[in-house]
């Protein structure tokens, strides 16, 4: 939906709309463990003595009010434009920020940030996002927006998408830098959104930490879908109050942790504790599909809740279990293994251990079902399609209006084809697009009898512009994706429909053709359109 002036309104002259609109941002701060504004960050002093630096070191300080401390330091800046805004923010990033600290009778000075000078440095700026700014917009509300979404990305996708504010491809994982300085992506896309809405500094506040979420967010506990893999997650490493919270953590809990990007909602996360208790804490459920943060250290998060508390199992059960026992991830002590998945049988085998062990043992989630294809009643093509290939297509996400069947394309001399599903669809005449294409039939039982089909679903999917196609028969699935030098009929994945009973094999294949993969696509060629159209 878009901006609505009419319910924006009517929220802004209500008792709530002007409650929020003069709150301090502090208040716009989750307690999940954050102790806005005061945090944990490492900074560097260097000891000043009659005006002199002698000496310094690095010195990591629990209690520090950033927000307070770079309002402070910045408030001699002078910035009258965004652009100004945005090259200060670069230079803090680059440079760093200097200020005097007192810290035991002594005085030092204190540098956040510069990440030229250090190769990790523009971490401070990663985990400290929300001081930093809203110290920034204390001083420059015209310019500088808070960013308080730590470790909630996803929220800020969400109003985004919601509203249809654009925002750039994020960077990858190791891109600190980018990473670092990509709250600038955001801050102008607010601000533009802001001028173009008539908003006060205070207004787009509420807005995007008030309005927007309480406008689209649903209840984390709606029912969940059936899982479709089981994660590993570690915690409890240090002294980093893991242990505290998941040892209080109440049924409606919801908490965000490392994991895997591949998580769907509804998946089901076991928590092993590290240190230094060692043991299977807990089981989890993914609250939501995995998603990228470039603000959380460790770039992937998943938001999990409906926790069940089993008893403790500690790694000896584990390591002796005969089939857990040969796992690699066991040999290796769990060493990196965080946000990994484990099969369907290790969770079989760590229920069975639970039960064998303890006389009383919480109702555990369920496991991810085995959904069979009934191969042996395919009497033809279109048995193929409607008892094997839509089954599978509702199991990986979609919906009967997601596809289009015997989509007519025009190939050349007015000749007429139909390519038996597309997937990704744009059925606009004249216009015909789409992201994949799927051919079935009834057999393909030959090298030779592959290549004629693959031949025959290649000449659409290059018609439609398809980044994937995929062929189905009795015997199984075929998926090929374009590769540099495009189509190869050498270049697939292959999987039985016996195989894709199996939830591993169906997630595997859903990473792929899943309609969550297949939007993500069909987002980034509708940003490379809009792109084009704006240069033209």
């Amino acid at each position: 939906m878009e901006f609505n002036s009419f319910l924006w309104n009517l929220y802004r002259n209500s008792d709530a709309g002007k409650n929020a609109i003069d709150r301090d941002i502090s208040e716009y701060i989750p307690c999940e463990g954050r102790n806005f504004p005061l945090f944990s960050v490492q900074l560097l002093f260097f000891e000043v003595e009659h005006d002199n630096i002698v000496e310094n070191d690095v010195h990591v300080t629990n209690l520090v009010d950033l927000r307070k401390l770079i309002a402070e330091s910045s408030i001699d800046r002078k910035i009258t434009s965004l652009d100004e805004a945005e090259a200060f923010f670069i230079e803090i990033a680059d440079y760093g920020l200097t200020w005097d600290f007192e810290k035991d009778g002594k005085t030092f000075e204190v540098v956040f940030a510069g990440g030229k000078g250090s190769a990790d440095a523009y971490g401070d700026v990663i985990v400290a996002i929300d001081g930093l700014t809203a110290g920034l917009h204390d001083i420059y509300p015209d310019f500088f927006l808070p960013y308080l979404f730590p470790r909630r990305f996803d929220v800020l996708d969400n109003i985004c998408r919601t509203f249809d504010i654009s925002l750039p491809e994020l960077p990858g994982k190791l891109q600190k830098r980018e990473r670092a300085i990509y709250y600038l992506a955001i801050n102008r896309a607010f601000q533009d959104f802001r001028k173009n809405h008539g908003l006060s500094p205070q207004e787009l506040n509420a807005f995007l930490y008030d309005f927007a979420p309480s406008s689209i967010s649903p209840s984390n506990y709606v029912e969940l879908p059936p899982p479709s893999r089981v994660w590993f997650v570690i915690g409890g490493t240090g002294e980093n109050g893991d242990f505290e919270y998941l040892d209080s953590a109440e049924r409606d809990a919801v908490s965000y942790w490392q994991g895997s990007l591949e998580t769907r909602r509804g998946d089901i996360v076991l928590i092993w504790c590290a240190s230094p208790r060692s043991y299977l804490h807990s089981v989890w459920r993914a609250l939501n599909n995995g998603f990228i943060d470039p603000y959380f250290y460790y770039y992937t998060m998943i938001r999990i809740g409906y926790p069940v508390k089993i008893p403790p199992l500690p790694f000896s059960e584990f390591s002796r279990h005969p089939l857990l026992g040969t796992k690699p991830s066991v040999r290796a002590h769990f060493q990196g293994r965080s946000g990994t998945a484990i099969s369907l049988e290790e969770y079989s085998a760590i229920c069975d251990l639970l039960r064998q062990k303890y006389t009383e043992v919480p109702q555990l989630p369920s496991p991810p079902e085995v959904r069979e294809f009934p191969v042996v009643d395919i009497k033809n093509e279109r048995g193929v399609e409607h008892k094997l290939l839509e089954p599978l297509l509702l199991n990986l996400g979609y919906s009967e209006n997601d596809w289009v069947r015997q989509l007519s394309v025009r190939m050349g001399r007015g000749e007429r084809n139909y390519p038996d599903y597309v997937l990704g669809c744009d059925p606009r005449p004249g216009e015909e697009s789409g992201i994949v294409v799927i051919e079935c039939k009834f057999d393909i039982d030959s090298k030779k009898e592959l290549k004629e089909t693959f031949i025959q679903a290649k000449s659409y999917a290059l018609r439609l512009q398809a980044s994937i196609l995929a062929l189905a028969a009795r015997r199984g699935l075929w998926v090929f994706t374009q590769r540099s030098e495009g189509f190869s009929v050498e270049h697939f994945i292959f999987k039985t429909w016996s195989e894709l009973s199996h939830p591993d094999a169906l997630h595997a294949v859903s990473l792929i053709i899943g309609k969550r993969a297949i939007d993500k696509l069909a987002e980034q060629r509708s940003k490379v359109c809009r792109r084009a159209n704006s240069r033209a």
